[in-house]
């Protein structure tokens, strides 16, 4: 075996650990590799590769919306002559590899699901394909007919991973040095609209796999002490999931960041589900530094909570806004406003919770709708009531209502700059909240300006919710039937202009230099 030269092609965001784990397997086992961030010019990627002369090259496919663009760059490489091998993985790349490969027939092979034993495997039989397209876990085409292999067992201890390789990454340069760990991989929950379960399920691996939280800490001092990192981003997909013995690792993890007297120099930030948010266990993981926690809620409605299999009620979310308040952490939340089968009094009943919900500014209204994605129980639900318009990469649905889909349409009119978008108002306003609220050595909190964000967030959660309150109204009374009715075309006009209004202010409350949103929520 000889060592092979491998370039990992991904999206860059918040640290694409799923990349910096294949790299750090790929090192340990004596290969070359470099990481490169996604663009949509191919010719800085071609000149790399012209310098570089890689034997693989591997794609990090993370949104499946993505694929045109992927497609684009790949079939731009294959034409400039380049002839390494292509892979790529990821959720979409697992659940679909045969429409994956006829959108990209210019590529190898596809990884599916976890891939750090599946590539070794691929590049140290790069010489022989009758060898490498026998490996388990991956697809490939075979003279125009995509073959897929058998699934690959996941391992069942991740702490046998190396950490994830960090060599291009300045922390320093950064103002607010952040980097993202993830102490476990998998969810026991089975939301009717996440793909994750499924994805772990097919790799053999169900529930949550832990790591130790020795291991746990032990990255995050290498982070905060060698590298310089001031706030960590557990990248989790529920950092308390798995009953009474992990909340007991949480605390395990949040003791020993305590015992080595972390929490001095760094703060933290997590995602959870609502119902697990209880004082008595937040309160030690915020004394060691947990100042921001993403929580699940999706929605506020009992119909809706149920078609999303969340096994929740709206007053369990309030519950958990009302300890998050009075322990001083900041919070943010996934909500979707219309699932598909979402009705005129299930969005009333949202834009009420989401009212109650965030009245006094602590948190920002936002909102989007359900979209099917591959692998989910909602996309093969939609599939079977023939509801699904297009392939699994461009399916659209409509709702049972037509009166719902008139409101969605008003919604995307009315509101396209505030909810929607990495740059809309509604993601700056997070990233301003999380902000002004971080408080920590060389950042500490100016109550003013904490205030004036707060006021800003409410006004901006009014305008929006006013606006979704009447055209609801319109709509349900029959009055308001198309999106050209002149009433929804003015509510629309208004709800922008009064966003307008207030990115204007958010304009004058900006620190000179990079916030913490660029860094959070770009």
């Amino acid at each position: 075996m000889r060592s092979r030269r491998v370039l990992l092609v991904g999206y860059e965001d918040q640290d694409n650990l799923g990349i910096r784990y294949l790299s750090s397997r790929l090192l340990q086992q004596g290969h070359h590799t470099r990481i490169v961030a996604f663009g949509d010019d191919p010719g800085p990627l071609l000149q790399l590769i012209q310098t570089e002369h890689p034997d693989v090259i591997g794609f990090s496919l993370i949104f499946q919306y993505m694929v045109p663009q992927f497609a684009r760059m790949i079939r731009a490489l294959r034409d400039a002559g380049v002839h390494a091998h292509f892979t790529i993985g990821g959720h979409y790349a697992s659940f679909e590899p045969e429409e994956l490969l006829r959108h990209i027939p210019e590529l190898d092979s596809v990884v599916r699901f976890e891939g750090e034993d599946t590539l070794i495997e691929i590049v140290e039989n790069l010489d022989h394909p009758s060898l490498w397209k026998q490996v388990p876990g991956i697809a490939w085409l075979d003279q125009g007919k995509t073959v897929l292999n058998p699934p690959r067992q996941g391992r069942t201890h991740i702490d046998d991973f190396p950490e994830p390789d960090r060599r291009d990454i300045d922390y320093r340069r950064q103002d607010l040095p952040t980097a993202s760990v993830l102490a476990s991989r998998g969810c026991p929950w089975k939301c009717s609209f996440c793909s994750i379960i499924t994805f772990y399920e097919a790799n053999g691996t169900t529930g949550r796999r832990r790591r130790n939280p020795i291991n746990v800490v032990d990255e995050v001092e290498y982070l905060v002490r060698e590298r310089g990192v001031k706030l960590i981003l557990f990248q989790d997909d529920d950092f308390l999931a798995g009953g009474t013995e992990a909340k007991a690792w949480a605390k395990a993890v949040a003791g020993e960041i305590v015992h080595r007297k972390l929490e001095e120099e760094m703060r933290w930030k997590i995602a959870c589900r609502s119902d697990e948010i209880r004082a008595d266990l937040l309160a030690p993981l915020v004394a060691a530094g947990l100042c921001h926690v993403y929580m699940g809620v999706e929605g506020g409605d009992d119909a809706s909570l149920a078609a999303l299999n969340k096994h929740l009620k709206p007053a369990v979310h309030l519950h958990a806004g009302k300890i998050l308040r009075e322990l001083n952490v900041s919070f943010d939340f996934g909500f979707m406003l219309l699932e598909p089968w979402s009705t005129l009094q299930t969005a009333r009943n949202n834009m009420e919770f989401l009212r109650l919900f965030t009245e006094d500014g602590w948190a920002v209204a936002g909102f989007c709708r359900t979209l099917p994605y591959v692998g989910t129980p909602i996309e093969r639900r939609l599939r079977k009531e023939g509801r699904l318009n297009g392939s699994s990469l461009e399916a659209e649905y409509r709702f049972l209502d037509t009166r719902v889909d008139l409101l969605w349409d008003f919604c995307l009119m009315a509101f396209e700059g505030r909810n929607f978008g990495t740059h809309a108002t509604w993601n700056v306003l997070r990233g301003l909240l999380f902000d002004t609220h971080l408080d920590m050595p060389g950042r500490r909190r100016d109550p003013d300006r904490d205030a004036a964000a707060r006021a800003l967030v409410q006004a901006s959660n009014g305008v929006m919710l006013d606006a979704l309150e009447n055209a609801i109204e319109l709509i349900e009374s029959g009055e308001a039937q198309t999106l050209e009715h002149h009433e929804l075309v003015n509510l629309a006009r208004f709800a922008r202009t009064e966003d307008q209004s207030i990115r204007r202010q958010l304009m004058a409350m900006e620190r000179t230099g990079e916030s913490a949103y660029e860094l959070l929520f770009r």
